[in-house]
């Protein structure tokens, strides 16, 4: 029995021994290499300055999710005077000061009547005259219209129908959302109830 407890004893002794050697190994020698801690920090950095550049980059972009129903119209309007030039109205308006836009269910005439609802823009300090009009679709279809006081009854086929999702990305390519933004603050909505 003695000699099983010597054993014992030794064996105890050896692992306590051995384990001692190991901890000592591991604490005394760094978790990182300098070389691979330089790198890891630049590393993260880097990630750091892309995501803070990535967020703001992606504040400078309008999102089809979040657009206001001002920038909207900006967003429409500034897509209309680059590829509408042949139609110096939705040129004009976009270049106005102060621009009202009229909400209204009279979209009978359209061929393209959106969610029954069209919106017709014209300068603030400005009655009458051709009113560049739209109407936006439940699927994000924007329909482009030219009406003026001789045409307003009669039945009309869009200028030009585009996606909205087509639009915002348009601006978006075009760097122009602080334009936009900007333009949005000069628009005065008026909602006709009848």
């Amino acid at each position: 029995m003695k000699t099983k407890n010597v054993v014992i004893t030794v064996i105890v002794v050896v692992l306590v021994l051995a384990g001692a050697y190991f901890a000592g190994r591991t604490f005394s020698k760094p978790a990182v290499d300098s070389s691979q801690e330089t790198s890891t920090k630049a590393a993260a950095q880097q990630s750091s300055a892309s995501s803070s550049s990535s967020t703001s980059a992606d504040a400078d972009q309008l999102d089809y999710n979040t657009i206001t129903p001002m920038q909207t119209a900006a967003a429409i309007m500034y897509y209309a005077k680059d590829k509408l030039s042949d139609q110096n109205d939705w040129h004009s308006i976009y270049n106005a000061n102060g621009i009202d836009l009229f909400q209204s269910n009279n979209t009978e005439h359209l061929s393209d009547p959106g969610r029954g609802v069209c919106w017709s823009l014209h300068p603030s300090n400005m009655a009458g005259g051709d009113t560049p009009t739209y109407t936006v679709g439940a699927d994000g279809t924007v329909s482009y219209y030219h009406v003026t006081t001789v045409n307003q009854n009669k039945d009309k086929n869009p200028l030009l129908t585009v996606n909205l999702h087509d639009i915002i990305n348009y601006v978006n390519s075009h760097h122009a959302v602080s334009d936009i933004k900007a333009k949005a603050q000069d628009i005065h909505a008026t909602i006709d109830n009848q």
